[in-house]
């Protein structure tokens, strides 16, 4: 079979993979975002896992071809494995998912391996997938960090992958930004002790893995944590918070999509989740009444933030109620957004040396100049937020003063 995407152009598909395709789980990623709410910021951003899903199935495919060409020998039995495991990789992804799994913490991340398995093992899916006869590697491939061949783990889930080059790519392009990498990235490509690398040798690959690295940051500043996002993320969050409160289970939310999502929480007979819900889809979105960055606390200071505050749910509820109490506002109407810590990951890349295999980020003394200032500057996109209605700016912005001891006007 073969599908026309706007990015790749032509992808082809094996029977095996169509089936897979055609299940009424896979066709659910027809209907969860790529990038979330982004689309509230830049309207193409209509994108779903379902096209990124079978991109990062063909870039894995890309890939393979590369490292054949470079000289390794890759047997048809894993390219058919790493193939589908790219197709299925996304399976789990609950609508808003990174919002609830990263940044509230509200439930696992969708890639454990309880979610993984047990998507994967249900229903129809878990027919077809047993039907190609590659379903106990698939899912060994996916969900078990020692799995016995490195690289083709690495091809699909590690630093510089096909998961990776397909979405930079793609949310670049239905964000209608002009921000692309070079192919020749395919060709360095190389494996070491089964280990997948890149060949630093070759004059060319630095240059085109710090462009890697500086495009994943531009796209992490511009889109994945543009303050708008970050904002209306929250308010759903918050909104599925509520709803957990009241009965919600993380197994309600797999069926859905994001849309069915959204009306779900729109009939749940609470006015707080209903109002949060109205208000998104009006974009009337809270507004930034406080602001902390890391050179306002220090890294001391926001580690000490990020362990009260991101993890542990009830601590964020309870400074979001203090706060709402001393404006007059009620609970729901106040939301604390204080993200983990991100490293740019990619920047952990494994490369071969004329010295031998290490990381890109860790030479033997310090890393070098160029990735460390892409890693610093990742890491200076941390914020914490408090959120409230317009008209409450300057209110709470004067308790939150109070509360966290530092003085920031409202943004």
């Amino acid at each position: 079979m073969i599908l026309r995407d706007p990015i790749h152009g032509d992808l082809e598909f094996t029977e095996a993979e169509r089936r897979v395709m055609d299940t009424v789980q896979f066709q659910r990623l027809r209907g969860v975002r790529q990038t979330g709410t982004a689309y509230l910021v830049y309207p193409g951003c209509l994108h779903t896992r379902f096209e990124h899903s079978l991109g990062t199935s063909a870039v894995a495919r890309r890939m393979i071809a590369s490292l054949r060409r470079n000289g390794f020998t890759i047997t048809e039995g894993q390219e058919a494995t790493v193939a589908l495991a790219g197709l299925v990789h996304d399976i789990s992804h609950l609508p808003f998912g990174h919002t609830f799994e990263d940044e509230r913490k509200l439930f696992p991340r969708h890639d454990t391996a309880d979610r993984l398995q047990h998507f994967l093992n249900q229903g129809e899916i878990g027919e077809a997938i047993d039907a190609s006869g590659l379903g106990a590697d698939v899912i060994a491939l996916l969900t078990d960090e020692a799995y016995h061949t490195p690289w083709m783990r690495q091809i699909i889930s590690s630093t510089v992958d096909a998961d990776l080059l397909d979405y930079l790519r793609r949310d670049a392009y239905f964000a209608g930004l002009r921000q692309d990498y070079d192919d020749r990235i395919f060709s360095t490509f190389v494996i070491e002790d089964d280990q997948l690398a890149v060949d630093a040798t070759k004059m060319s690959t630095r240059t085109e893995v710090l462009h890697l690295l500086r495009l994943r940051y531009f796209l992490t500043e511009r889109v994945y944590y543009h303050h708008a996002k970050v904002v209306s993320g929250a308010m759903i969050a918050k909104a599925v918070e509520l709803a957990v409160q009241g009965g919600l289970t993380e197994s309600h939310l797999h069926g859905f999509t994001d849309d069915a999502l959204l009306r779900d929480l729109t009939v749940t007979e609470d006015e707080r989740i209903e109002r949060l819900i109205r208000n998104l889809n009006r974009r009337r979105l809270l507004k930034r009444t406080y602001t902390l960055t890391t050179a306002h606390v220090g890294r001391r200071g926001r580690d000490e933030l990020i362990a009260t505050y991101n993890r542990s749910i009830k601590a964020r509820q309870d400074v979001e109620n203090e706060i709402a109490d001393a404006v007059v506002l009620e609970p729901g109407q106040v939301i604390l957004y204080c993200p983990d810590i991100s490293s740019i990951k990619e920047a952990r890349v494994l490369v071969r040396t004329r010295e031998g295999v290490r990381r890109l980020n860790e030479p033997r003394d310090t890393p070098p100049f160029d990735v460390k200032a892409v890693e610093d500057q990742y890491e200076r996109l941390w914020r914490l937020y408090v959120f409230a209605p317009e008209g409450y700016v300057e209110r709470v912005n004067g308790v939150c003063q109070r509360v966290f001891g530092e003085a920031a006007p409202p943004t």
